[in-house]
This record gives structure tokens, sequence and C-alpha cells, in this order.
């Protein structure tokens, strides 16, 4: 069975969907994410050095040596400026991921945007620091690696099985960011919050198992973010 690549309606609710944070919105204690786009990074190819706008492509786990630490260089892709698509073209611009919307306070042309996928480069993750200004949501992480994927192997997976491998991940990122929010309210930075988090979520269950294991079961995650909440209160014992 073939697949069509997917598509978002050419409206501004529709593309809110690709984001979970804009500009203000985003939160410095949340992991480097799939989907992460970042702006007047410093890069380099060929020898030359430029200021450039640029999204993570790889999966999160690719992107850690050990499930936290970085490694040396991450695969980015430029984004640039790029009209907003109608529904039907999502489907005939295969070389990038479009990002309308992407910086929502402009009312100029730069406010839509799209990775280009044959504009790779390799960027060292401190180059990155508070440069961070939209992370994707679920969906737009989901559909960035459908497209990213395609352009690699022209085969379309559907956006469900990304969701299958991904939500995991996205729900330990989204438990890691509440950590360390929780914790800088007592003066812990958040290189070290993150660091107790993972920590926690390989700490094995009764049952032999890591929490870090177990959030790749939808059925478990509510009791592993209720079993979170409760541990941290211990901090302030």
């Amino acid at each position: 069975m073939t697949h069509d690549m997917e598509t978002v309606s050419a409206d501004e609710d529709s593309w809110a969907l690709l984001y979970r944070a804009r500009g203000d919105e985003i939160d410095g204690a949340r992991p480097l994410f799939t989907g992460d786009v970042f702006e007047k990074v410093e890069v380099a190819r060929l020898g030359e050095t430029k200021i450039k706008n640029i999204v993570i492509l790889q999966h999160p786990c690719a992107m850690r040596s050990d499930g936290s630490t970085l490694v040396p260089q991450l695969l980015m892709a430029e984004v640039r400026q790029h009209k907003p698509l109608e529904e039907q073209d999502w489907r005939r611009y295969g070389k990038l991921m479009p990002l309308p919307a992407l910086m929502p306070g402009l009312a100029s042309a730069r406010r839509s945007q799209a990775a280009l996928f044959d504009q790779l480069y390799l960027v060292e993750p401190e180059k990155l620091r508070n440069r961070r200004i939209a992370a994707l949501s679920q969906f737009g992480v989901n559909l960035l690696l459908q497209r990213w994927v395609h352009h690699n192997s022209r085969v379309v997976v559907p956006t469900s099985t990304y969701h299958e491998q991904t939500s995991g991940v996205y729900e330990e990122a989204d438990l890691i960011e509440e950590w360390c929010e929780a914790r800088a309210a007592q003066d812990i930075a958040v290189d070290e919050a993150g660091s107790e988090c993972v920590e926690w979520l390989r700490e094995k269950m009764p049952s032999g198992r890591m929490r870090q294991e177990l959030l790749d079961d939808p059925q478990a995650r509510s009791g592993i973010r209720r079993e979170m909440r409760t541990h941290l209160k211990t901090f302030r014992a």
C-alpha cells in the first residue's frame, strides 16, 4: 500500500497545530528535540562560516550518546523565508518542511519559513544555547520526519507510525521540562535538574523495567507523571 505525504490546511488554526511553542512561549528547560528551530546560529561548511536559522533533523535518541549527553555535532537543516503553501502544494514541495507562521509576531514575509532538506549543517550543541525560537508539536515532529525520510528515500511512512516511535520520548521531554521547572524554583540549574530527572527515569521499578521504558506505553504515562510529581515534593521536605 502506498501513502501520500500528509498535509496541513492553509489557515492559522491548522498552522498552530504544528507548534508546541514559538517565540516567548519557549521554555529553556525543555531538552533539545527533533524539530527545534534556532535563529542566528554560527554554522560552517567548506571552510566558510555563516549565520543561519536552522532546525534539528535527528531523532532525540540519535542526538544523545548515553540518553542525556548530546553528541558533539547535530544534523541541522537551514530554515529560510518561504511563502505559506496551499494544502494541495504540500505534496509538491518534497525538498522542504513548511513552517508557516513560524514567527507569528512578524507582519512581514519573514513570518513564514521552511526547513530546506538540501541545505544541511553539522552544528555543535553549545552554539544553540539560548537560540531556540520554536519547538514543534508531536504532530509537527511526525510530519517533519515523514517529509525528511521521504526526501531521502522516496518512501512515505504514515505519521501514525512515527507517532508510535516518538510519543514515548516526547513524553519524556515533557517530564524533564516539568522537573526542571520545579527544581528551578529551588535554584537548581537546568543541566543538573535534567540529569536528576534522567537518573530517576532510569531507575528500575519492582517489575525490573525502567520508568523510561514504561513511557513507551501510553497507558503507563499518567502513572509515571503522577509518581514524578509526588517525588518532586520530597525535595521540599
